[in-house]
């Protein structure tokens, strides 16, 4: 990979291009992207399923649905989850 590309192929001009850590700015603003749809995409499931009657709890104590979406997400992001075909 040339020095002036990130190893995903973005343009590296100038240090402005970096994070204070030295990570690309393009990857991070995208994975962050992600990140935000991920958690937003995860609140939809679970308030569809809260409309259809499904309540959320933890030994019997109701759960907010930000809470689910966030473990969903957090879950997802990991790989826990099963690919469904």
């Amino acid at each position: 990979m040339p020095a002036n590309r990130c190893p995903q192929g973005h343009e590296i001009r100038s240090a402005a291009d970096r994070d204070k850590f030295g990570y690309c700015r393009k990857c991070k603003a995208e994975r962050e992207r992600r990140r935000r749809v991920g958690n937003s995409a995860a609140l939809m499931v679970v308030r569809a399923f809260e409309a259809a009657g499904v309540r959320f709890e933890h030994d019997g104590v109701p759960v907010a649905p930000a809470e689910v979406a966030k473990a969903l997400a957090e879950l997802y992001e990991a790989g826990a989850l099963p690919e469904l075909p």
